[in-house]
């Protein structure tokens, strides 16, 4: 992340980024829109060559899939009402537990856990949890997107595993209430609601609700076996406070915080942190911005922002971007992504519609993207999660921001921007924090 001017590229932005003031003086020399200073990582010219574990088609069409998902469930709540959850936070107003800082005191706080996740392609990260007596294991994509428990049975076909066998635990109970959910590409899931002992590590809970899953159609696979919500229970299909946010209202973290380092290229060491951060993953001091609405109709981790920026300039509009551990990319809607890579030389939409592409000779004369939220910090992307090659027999790149088909004001924001910042999301002062990422 930089401190410098965002200057509005248009007449129509200069009033939201002349409030914006340069953290460091500006060298007399230079011209009014300084380009940005962007902390060095990775040649860009290697990351427009990287194309290894990368299948743009399959990524986008998950990711698109999630994005219709999410339509879905906003529609069938308009229809139904607005929902609310009972905001018990217990002990709000602890700041993060810090494993780094306080990992050779003498007293530790009880209630954290940091699980390693598996870095797949940069595209998807997953870790494990135990679940019933004595405890199984099985993998799980946690989400900040969505907001229910939902793990394979053994009697799934079209299922990945480790799977979860309740005729071998002694604390599992169903309430024989059918679950079934569906999924924008056709795909679909059945099962069963019920209850389990479910942990990561040292922290657990008891009688978590969660749909335990007996059919499902082909293409409900992937490399992990399950999902975690980890965001409101006002979009939970299981009607189910969800796991993480069970142990904060019951005062279980040593902090009411979960957070994501993401690593990049494929790289180990990803880690989610519940009840916790961990410093060693980032630099400098996290940067807070309060949740929108930030009450308790809250659905999504959402956060505002003044828009997309290039070289430090406002280029789009502002928009709510929905932080979201469970997409791999970042969706705009349609005139907003245009108007980002209008910025691009040799950028234009791709034929299906999401993509925009680009010369791969000219990525490394791309400069930074990033974006601003209520403060005068820009918050720019690593390059080597920008640009992915597109087309290598037309020696196309394209660009990690696509067009989410929606004019809705939302930016949906993956893990192609997480992988930059330590991620903290804060259930006890409903906020979201970004640092640094290492």
């Amino acid at each position: 992340m930089v401190h410098l001017s965002l200057l509005s590229a248009t007449a129509g932005l200069l009033a939201a980024a002349s409030s914006l003031v340069s953290a460091t003086p500006v060298p007399s020399h230079q011209n009014d829109q300084p380009r940005a200073h962007i902390i060095p990582f990775v040649s860009k010219h290697a990351a427009a060559r990287r194309s290894e574990s990368y299948n743009s088609a399959d990524v986008v069409k998950r990711d698109l899939d999630r994005i219709r998902r999410r339509n879905q469930v906003a529609d069938s709540m308009k229809r139904s009402g607005a929902k609310k959850f009972n905001m018990k936070r217990l002990a709000a107003a602890l700041e993060p537990y810090d494993i780094n800082t306080l990992r050779k005191a003498r007293t530790k706080r009880q209630g954290y856990a940091a699980d390693p996740l598996v870095n797949s392609g940069d595209a998807l990260y997953y870790g494990n949890i135990n679940i019933g007596t004595p405890a199984q294991f099985t993998t799980i994509d946690f989400d900040t997107g969505s907001s229910d428990l939902i793990v394979p049975s053994v009697d799934c076909a079209n299922c990945t595993g480790p799977f979860f066998d309740p005729s071998k635990s002694t604390s599992f109970s169903t309430t024989n209430q059918p679950f079934a959910t569906a999924f924008g590409d056709g795909s679909t899931a059945n099962g069963v609601l019920s209850t389990e002992t479910v942990s990561i590590g040292s922290i657990g809970i008891q009688n978590q609700p969660f749909a335990v899953i007996t059919q499902a159609s082909v293409g409900f696979d992937g490399p992990n076996a399950g999902l975690m919500g980890l965001a409101f229970p006002t979009i939970a299909q299981t009607r189910a406070t969800p796991w993480f946010m069970n142990l904060a209202n019951q005062g279980a973290l040593a902090s009411n915080v979960v957070s994501f380092y993401l690593s990049r290229q494929g790289a180990d060491g990803s880690e989610l942190c519940v009840g916790c951060i961990d410093s060693t993953k980032f630099t400098g001091e996290p940067e807070y911005f309060p949740l929108t609405p930030g009450n308790s109709s809250q659905k999504y981790w959402d956060i505002a922002t003044q828009g997309f920026t290039y070289n430090n300039n406002l280029v789009t509009q502002p928009m709510t971007a929905t932080i979201d551990s469970g997409t791999s990319r970042i969706y705009l809607p349609p005139s907003q992504a245009a108007a980002l890579y209008a910025n691009i030389p040799g950028a234009q939409a791709a034929a299906d519609g999401t993509h925009f592409t680009f010369p791969c000779a000219n990525a490394g004369s791309i400069g930074a993207i990033g974006m601003a939220f209520s403060s005068k910090t820009v918050f720019n992307i690593n390059p080597n999660q920008f640009v992915v090659v597109f087309d290598e027999a037309s020696d196309l790149c394209a660009g990690a921001v696509l067009s989410s088909g929606n004019e809705d004001g939302t930016a949906l924001v993956g893990d192609a921007f997480m992988s930059s910042y330590y991620s903290i999301f804060d259930y006890g002062n409903m906020r979201i924090g970004f640092a640094q990422a290492v």
